[in-house]
Parts: structure tokens; C-alpha cells; sequence
């Protein structure tokens, strides 16, 4: 019984036991299956953050400056890589977009789901600005435009019969029939020379080209009367898998023309007009057979305009300027009919059709689908896309942004719980360089106008003692000479040479020197809301009079920081993340700078402390390389950021501060208060972040500023 018993309940655990590890097994599959489905799905997975098109809540209405500016930077780095070629990124501010030879513009949209296509169209844009002859596009226009002189050439060059010039549609057709020719050859320099990017180009070709319904319409009973409007429609999509090379007389012949298999044949703009000379003139050919055949009578002059170029308005002359906004979400793009994605690619050349099947004519709502799509691709093809734009407020703010270098970066830490320690991720904002221009243009709580009269009192009140302070450390620029005699060797002792004649030996001396290093200062600033009133006084005066006194001290540079929490742009107060501002750097600006930029610097938000650190400790460690370096910090207490605090916070806060240490950094962290008996617990927790380097002086004092520096720079 007790044996029958215990194996049952061996048999119910191992039975338990093996659907927990299914059960785990399954969803960590399903897991993985998601992961690799987001993968798989963008060309973006391996280098873009999960929230980088994320606006953490913002309002759909409002723009993220920050997440714009950086999506700008990124495509640009796409461009400049691919082209090889410093090619200009903007937005587009009147919501229309356009390839003038000379920029990319892209749409001011951060969806995801858009992302790949979109960086395909700015690298389809700006592979046209490196190899596209605008010349020759501007010559097809002044064709267009019936001036005689080309009109004349090309009549000539061409062999052209006076019936095509009865109209304009020779010239726009050849405009639209240069664009495909000119893809397909700009498109092959991207394969073949940056293959690691096919992957947004196939998102590209995936959107605008791939789509079910076009698929549908390629192997439908539509199009495949001998007509310019049929021809257009199945040449721009000759690329597709699905094209049926039988369904107009000559397209088997335009296919031969083109020849994609040896595309890069066509080593010029010139090259891929004269072949879209030749397939104008093989579809020519067929259109007036059949229409000789039909009847002898023309058509009327409205029919010949309906008949006229797949494209017939006026574009730039090339595709490949995007629309990231206008596409139907109803058009399944890149999906088969059975939801598996459809694998095809610009340089598909493989010449097959579609065998004898019997053609389906499309339901009136499959025809509709077909002209939207029909439609959007004509857009492509003459560069008539929309794109989402910028108002002059986003973009000057955008463009602060991008001169001030701002990025965000995530650091973590540990947090620890009754379940466990767990890595807590977080966002830190990281202004470089910021200016006037910035402050003006762009929101954001760490600076305002409001009381800058008093802190530009208090900016002046500092360099004043600051030049006080200078002299008290010129300790560093102090020479040391050491003179030692009565050596064995060395040099000769002139006083000593006497005594050589009685037999002495050590009439040498040796005189060693000592001097400092150069030296690099970090001043990092607490500007958190309880830093507010004398607190936020004091700190300013001692932070810039130790930035004036290191302007008197040669080959000392001087950085000084601000950090707390601060949303930016449109951010709404839940958004505000740890943010931190270089507002002075030595290494570029003037003294000046100080009374132009930190009058603005205000008081807000939480105590990141720990957060702002290890974001620029990069910035900190790169810059004490070869030099006596300090790092100086000013604050007031516990660091605290939304789950930010507690053990978690001051220990990572202390582990920043080790690293430095441990890098041969000197560190000096002054605790601002308003009175000694304020400290309490307080007191204990900066102890712990800063151990033996926590100081507790009046920082207004300038003798025990002076002092506590001194101590630092004479450890070397």
C-alpha cells in the first residue's frame, strides 16, 4: 500500500513536473516565436531600440523633437554610408516631397511599421542625388515643354515619326519609361555595392510594389489590352514574380530591352534613356498594328490624352521620394492571399510567365483596391508622394537639437526585491553642447527666463571670487626644483671641486623638477526642485568661481553639468526623464558663455544622480586620459527619479563614483544645506555614495573651497 502509494504520487510529480516544463517550454517558444517574428519583420531589429519609435505616451498630435531629431540622424548615417557621399536629410515642412539633385526629404513620422520602407525611399532618393544626371531629366522636361531646339535633336537622334509629336505623349511617356529604366539601374548599385541594406529596400519594393491586389491585378483579365495605359502598368511592375510576360504582344520585347540581368550595363542617366528610346518604340509599334488592324480612323484628341503615359503629370523625373503617410492599410502590402510574405526583390530578373491559366476578372472592390494602388505607384514613379511635415516650431526645435548633440542613452541598474535582484532599464537624456539658439526654441524645464536677472547676479558674484580662488590655486602652476649634492655622480659641484684634492668622492650633485600634469575639472550640479532659493545660490557662485579660478591656471580645463528630471518639446510631466546638460566646457567655450548660458539654468524635477553619472562616463573617463582629473559634485541629498531610489539608487550612485576612483579620478562631493542641523539621515546616505570624498563645507566660503581643492590637486 505505502509503496503502491509513493509510486503513484512519483508517477502525478513526473507527469507535473513534465507540463511545467512544457507548459514553460511553450510559452518561451511562443516568446521567441514573437521575437523572431519582430526580427524577421524589420530590417531595423538589430540595431534599433524596442522604443525608439516609441513616444512614451506622448500625444499622436505632438512631435518628440528628441525621437526626430535621432531618426533624422540615423537615416542620414544610412545615406551618407551607402552613397559615400555627405548627402543632406531634412524634413519636409510643406508636407510635399520632392528630389531637387541635391537633399533627401523624409517624412516627419515615427511608426514603426513604416520605419524600413522609409529609410529604402531615402536611400532610393539619395542613391538618384549620386547617380542620377539631372541634366538629362531637365532635357526630357524642356521636351515636354515642346521646345523646338530638343524637339529637333531628338527627332533626328531618334528616327521619330511625326505622329508621336502630335501630342505630349512621347515626352511624358519617355519621362516615365526613363524613371523605371533608371531604378532598376540605381537600384542594382544598392544591391551590389551595400547588401547589408537590401533589407529596407525590400520593405520599399514590399510596399509600393508587392501588394496583393497587385499581384491580383498582374494575373487578372485587366490590363492587357494594347494600350499605352496596359503597357505602363505591367513594365513598372516587371519586377514582380507574378508578372505575365504574355499578356501584351511586345512585353516579352520591352523584357529583352531592359535586360536585367545585365542592368549594370547602363553605366550612365544617357544610357537608360536610350533604352527607354527603344522600349517607347517597340510599344509603339505594337499599339499601331493593333490599331491599324481595329480601324483606319484616329482617335479623337480626348482619347489620345486618356491613353497618354502611366504618369502623366509633372514630376521631378525620377521616383524614390516617399510617402510614408497615404498608403491603404487595407492592401495587405508585402502578404500573399494565405498571409506568408511575398519574397521579391528590385533585381529580380528572372524572365518566366505565368503558365496558360484561365484569368479571373476582378469584383468591383478588388478593382477600386487595384486604381488606389495603380494610383499611389504613378505618385512614386514622378515623385509626387506626400510626406508628413514639420511645423517652423518642430523643426526649430529639431534643429537645436541636432547642433546642441542630443541623444539618449540607457544605462541600468539593480534593484533589489524579496523575489530577487532584476536589471531596471533606463533613459537618460544627454544635452552636449547646448546654446542661446536652444533655449530659445526648444521647451524644456531645466531652463527658463523667469529670474535670470538673480542668477546672472549670482554668475557674476561667482567669477569675482572666482579670481580670488585662482590665486589661492596656483599651487599647480608652482615649479618644484629639488637640489641634491654630495652624490657620487652626476653633475660636478663647483663649490665641492676643493675638496677633491683631499680625497672626497661625492662632489656631484643632481637637481630633480616637478611639475603638474594637465588637469580637467568636472564640476557636476544637483539643479533638482529641492535645490531651490540660497541652496541653488551657492552652488552657482562656487561652481563658477572654481570654473574662473581654472581659467587662471595654465593647461586646466573645466567642465560644468546640470542634471535633474525635465521633459522637453511637448512632453507632458509623466514623460520627464533623467536629463543632463553640459553647460560649459572649457575646451570650447569662453568665460563668457557662463554669463550667456547658466542665468537660464532652473531649478527642477527629481535627483537622477547615480543615472546622469553613468550616462556621460564615457565623456568623463575619455576626458581624464593623461591628466590630473576631478570630478566636483554639488547636491543636497538622496537621489530620487520615479523607481529611481532607496539602496538601488544610492548604490548605483556609489558604484559611478567607485568606477571613477578606480580610474585615478579625484572626486570632491560638497552636501548643500541650509543649515548644519539639516543633515540627518541624509547625511548618512551621501556618506555612503561618496565615502571619504563627501565634504561638508559652506561652499560659499572661498578659504575652505580653496582649501578642500588644494588638498585634492597636491594628491598627485
Amino acid at each position: 500500500m505505502t509503496a503502491g502509494y509513493h509510486y503513484l504520487m512519483h508517477v502525478i510529480g513526473k507527469l507535473f513536473l513534465q507540463k511545467i516544463r512544457f507548459r514553460n517550454s511553450y510559452f518561451l517558444s511562443l516568446d521567441m516565436k514573437k521575437k523572431v517574428n519582430k526580427m524577421s519583420k524589420s530590417a531595423s531589429s538589430f540595431w534599433l531600440d524596442e522604443d525608439f519609435l516609441d513616444n512614451h505616451g506622448q500625444d499622436k498630435k505632438g512631435k518628440d523633437p528628441i525621437k526626430l531629431a535621432a531618426y533624422r540622424k540615423a537615416v542620414a548615417n544610412f545615406v551618407r554610408i551607402v552613397t559615400g557621399e555627405d548627402i543632406k536629410v531634412k524634413f519636409t515642412q510643406n508636407g510635399k516631397s520632392y528630389t531637387d539633385g541635391k537633399a533627401v526629404t523624409i517624412s516627419a513620422t515615427l511608426d514603426d511599421k513604416k520605419f524600413d520602407s522609409a529609410v529604402g525611399l531615402a536611400l532610393h532618393e539619395g542613391s538618384h542625388i549620386k547617380l542620377t544626371d539631372f541634366n538629362v531629366v531637365r532635357m526630357i522636361d524642356d521636351f515636354i515643354q515642346r521646345k523646338d531646339d530638343y524637339v529637333l535633336e531628338y527627332k533626328q537622334k531618334y528616327q521619330l515619326e511625326d505622329r508621336w509629336m502630335v501630342s505630349n505623349k512621347i515626352g511624358v511617356t519617355l519621362r516615365d519609361l526613363l524613371n523605371i529604366v533608371e531604378d532598376r539601374r540605381i537600384d542594382n548599385f544598392v544591391y551590389k555595392s551595400a547588401p547589408g541594406y537590401r533589407g529596407y529596400y525590400q520593405a520599399l519594393y514590399d510596399k509600393y510594389f508587392n501588394s496583393t491586389i497587385i499581384d491580383k491585378g498582374l494575373e487578372s483579365d485587366e490590363y492587357r489590352t494594347e494600350e499605352w495605359e496596359s503597357y505602363m502598368f505591367r513594365i513598372i511592375n516587371i519586377t514582380n514574380p507574378k508578372r505575365d510576360l504574355n499578356a501584351l504582344k511586345s512585353l516579352r520585347t520591352v523584357w529583352d530591352i531592359m535586360d536585367l540581368a545585365n542592368v549594370d550595363r547602363l553605366k550612365s542617366t544617357a544610357d537608360a534613356l536610350n533604352v527607354a528610346w527603344e522600349i517607347f518604340k517597340a510599344v509603339e509599334e505594337s499599339i499601331e498594328v493593333v490599331e491599324n488592324k481595329a480601324s483606319d480612323s484616329q482617335p479623337d484628341s480626348d482619347q489620345i490624352q486618356e491613353q497618354q503615359s502611366y504618369g502623366n503629370s509633372a514630376g521631378t523625373g525620377t521616383s524614390g521620394t516617399s510617402n510614408e503617410d497615404d498608403t491603404e492599410d487595407g492592401d495587405d502590402d508585402g502578404e500573399s492571399a494565405d498571409g506568408s510574405e511575398v519574397e521579391a526583390s528590385p533585381g529580380n530578373i528572372n524572365g518566366g510567365s505565368m503558365p496558360d491559366v484561365e484569368l479571373e476578372p476582378l469584383s468591383a472592390k478588388e478593382h477600386d483596391r487595384l486604381q488606389r494602388a495603380i494610383h499611389q505607384q504613378k505618385d512614386f514613379l514622378n515623385g509626387h508622394l506626400k510626406k508628413t511635415g514639420l511645423s517652423k516650431k518642430n523643426l526649430r526645435e529639431v534643429e537645436a537639437l541636432e547642433a546642441a548633440s542630443v541623444d539618449e542613452r540607457e544605462v541600468s541598474y539593480t534593484k533589489q526585491s524579496y523575489y530577487g535582484d532584476t536589471i531596471q532599464k533606463q533613459k537618460v537624456v544627454v544635452i552636449k553642447d547646448i546654446s542661446k539658439e536652444m533655449i530659445d526654441n526648444l521647451r524644456c524645464d531645466m531652463w527658463s527666463e523667469w529670474g535670470v536677472n538673480d542668477r546672472l547676479e549670482w554668475v557674476n558674484e561667482g567669477i569675482i571670487f572666482g579670481t580670488a580662488l585662482g590665486k589661492k590655486l596656483k599651487v599647480r602652476d608652482d615649479e618644484k626644483s629639488t637640489k641634491y649634492n654630495r652624490l657620487r655622480s652626476g653633475r660636478i659641484d663647483k663649490r665641492m671641486i676643493a675638496a677633491a684634492g683631499y680625497g672626497a668622492e661625492g662632489i656631484f650633485e643632481k637637481i630633480e623638477t616637478f611639475a603638474y600634469r594637465p588637469g580637467m575639472i568636472h564640476i557636476s550640479i544637483d539643479n533638482s526642485g529641492s535645490m531651490s532659493g540660497h541652496k541653488f545660490r551657492k552652488t552657482i557662485v562656487s561652481a563658477t568661481a572654481i570654473a574662473k579660478a581654472c581659467s587662471m591656471i595654465d593647461n586646466m580645463e573645466c567642465v560644468i553639468s546640470f542634471r535633474s528630471t525635465a521633459t522637453i518639446g511637448d512632453q507632458s510631466y509623466h514623460q520627464a526623464l533623467p536629463t543632463i546638460v553640459i553647460a560649459y566646457d572649457s575646451r570650447r567655450d569662453s568665460i563668457m558663455k557662463m554669463r550667456t548660458i547658466m542665468p537660464f539654468m532652473n531649478v527642477c524635477g527629481g535627483t537622477p544622480e547615480g543615472l546622469c553619472f553613468d550616462a556621460v562616463m564615457k565623456e568623463i573617463l575619455d576626458g581624464s586620459n593623461g591628466k590630473d582629473a576631478y570630478f566636483v559634485n554639488f547636491s543636497d541629498g538622496q537621489p530620487y527619479c520615479g523607481n529611481y531610489h532607496g539602496v538601488a539608487a544610492y548604490t548605483h550612485t556609489k558604484k559611478q563614483v567607485d568606477k571613477m576612483v578606480n580610474n585615478n579620478i579625484k572626486v570632491i562631493s560638497y552636501f548643500i544645506t541650509e543649515s548644519r542641523s539639516s543633515y540627518g539621515h541624509d547625511e548618512d546616505v551621501f556618506k555612503t555614495m561618496y565615502g571619504k570624498d563627501a565634504s561638508f563645507i559652506d561652499v560659499t566660503k572661498m578659504r575652505e573651497v580653496a582649501g578642500s581643492i588644494n588638498k585634492k590637486f597636491l594628491q598627485v
